[in-house]
């Protein structure tokens, strides 16, 4: 059976069906910076009647949790989780971090993925053994520091225009959006252990706060108590 897929963490949204054994059966990106709310059901619609599929007729569907965009998490989120209630069909969260790594065949050491998050800094993820995985934010100079304390060959995975402003001297690969093949793999690997999210506690995997959330004249907010 054939599962649907959304990842909407970065400028793009990334639209996959893919298979249970992980494989992509077909898949789509459309920009979607500005217009992802306008734009995110009419492709969806467009990919499933292009392989002869309706939202009642796949037998799962994933999304990815981020870290990413704070609105494009959000719009993603709400649509899939949506689609879950209506249809009852299992629903499962994606590290978008992880999903790099899965996408990468490399035999590097370490691999260290890298994102923009429009805040000079990058959301990050370094899988290596004895390292914890967990994404985190970070400076570009920061993470060469953790890079360059990585033992072996470590190899930096992402976008280029990422990878370019971190300072360190190690082979990168050019990834420029989330790879429908990483999340395949990995939302395939926990529809079939039938470790499925309840859709309504689904949320966001946000390592910072949103930048809403902090506004940038302090004076506005409440004083803080003893």
């Amino acid at each position: 059976m054939t599962f649907l897929a959304i990842d909407t963490s970065g400028d793009h949204g990334v639209i996959v069906l893919g298979d249970v054994d992980g494989t992509v059966v077909a898949s789509t990106v459309f920009e979607g910076r500005r217009t992802l709310s306008k734009e995110i059901m009419g492709a969806v619609d467009h990919l499933l009647k292009a392989n002869g599929l309706t939202i009642k007729t796949v037998s799962g569907l994933a999304v990815g949790i981020g870290p990413g965009s704070f609105t494009g998490l959000r719009v993603g989120l709400t649509t899939m989780k949506t689609f879950a209630q209506v249809t009852g069909l299992p629903i499962v969260g994606v590290n978008t971090l992880a999903a790099y790594a899965h996408h990468s065949t490399d035999t590097a050491d370490a691999v260290v993925v890298a994102t923009p998050s429009r805040r000079g800094e990058v959301y990050a993820a370094i899988y290596a053994p004895h390292v914890d995985p967990a994404p985190f934010a970070s400076t570009y100079e920061a993470l060469a520091g953790r890079i360059g304390q990585l033992s072996g060959q470590p190899v930096l995975l992402g976008p280029v225009a990422t990878l370019d402003q971190i300072p360190v001297d190690v082979a990168r690969i050019d990834v420029p959006l989330t790879p429908p093949s990483g999340l395949a793999a990995l939302a395939a690997r926990r529809l079939a252990a039938g470790d499925i999210d309840n859709p309504i506690s689904l949320v966001p995997l946000y390592v910072v706060p949103p930048a809403i959330s902090t506004p940038r004249d302090s004076s506005i907010l409440p004083p803080k108590t003893p």
